[in-house]
């Protein structure tokens, strides 16, 4: 049974924690258990959810803290304390340096409000158009830019975090229409739909061994 840390701050409802609970609890998720969840703010609704089903709730606040040592000492929390085996961000705002990647290599995943090629600057679609990727920037900004750049459809992109910020090896994407009259909130609202698919399934193909890194790229097992 893989242990599984999810990381969260207080964007958001927490509804992709909650997508990854009821997968469990649905047994779409069949080799994996959230043991822990953490935010780096303590109104996180994140962490609400996880009080309600019993789970582990930890406030781990960066204050009086280097960024530096706050990933060393949150890296060796979960690794020591909670042995963690997987690492999911869900809505987490920080960027995760190297001293916290050590101690999960290829064992962190993240859930970017965006498309995110495997390689390079654009990405193309399943029309066969291309766009450029839309990398660090967080959430409503990130659907802003999609807007405001015209983009015909925008997406999310589950992926493994390195030490370059949102280019790690890509594991599921999501593609999402963009409508005119679109707003940050109601395309935003599409988007979450599919990432309530996306993230627990990349989770189960993580629990079930399916997934293999090989050259910067993930390769799915049948």
């Amino acid at each position: 049974m893989k242990r599984i840390a999810v990381l969260t701050s207080n964007k958001g409802t927490g509804s992709n924690l909650e997508a990854i609970l009821k997968a469990i609890e649905s047994k779409k998720i069949r080799n994996g258990k959230v043991v822990v969840v953490v935010s780096d703010k303590e109104d996180a609704q994140g962490l609400n959810r996880a009080r309600k089903r019993n789970i582990p709730a930890l406030f781990f606040p960066p204050k009086g803290k280097t960024r530096l040592e706050y990933d060393e000492e949150l890296g060796k929390l979960l690794k020591n304390k909670y042995h963690v085996d997987l690492v999911v961000l869900a809505g987490w705002m920080l960027i995760l340096s190297d001293h916290f990647i050590n101690y999960f290599p290829d064992k962190t995943i993240n859930l970017h409000p965006g498309l995110l090629p495997d390689t390079g600057e654009f990405i193309t679609l399943k029309n066969g158009q291309k766009i450029k990727a839309i990398r660090g920037l967080h959430t409503n900004t990130a659907v802003q830019y999609a807007i405001d750049h015209h983009y015909p459809v925008t997406g999310s992109t589950v992926h493994f975090i390195t030490p370059s910020v949102d280019q790690g090896p890509v594991i599921l994407r999501s593609e999402v229409k963009i409508k005119k009259g679109d707003t940050v909130e109601n395309l935003y609202q599409r988007m979450k739909k599919e990432e309530h698919i996306i993230l627990p399934k990349a989770v189960s193909l993580y629990c079930e061994y399916k997934l293999n890194i090989k050259n910067g790229k993930v390769h799915i097992k049948p």
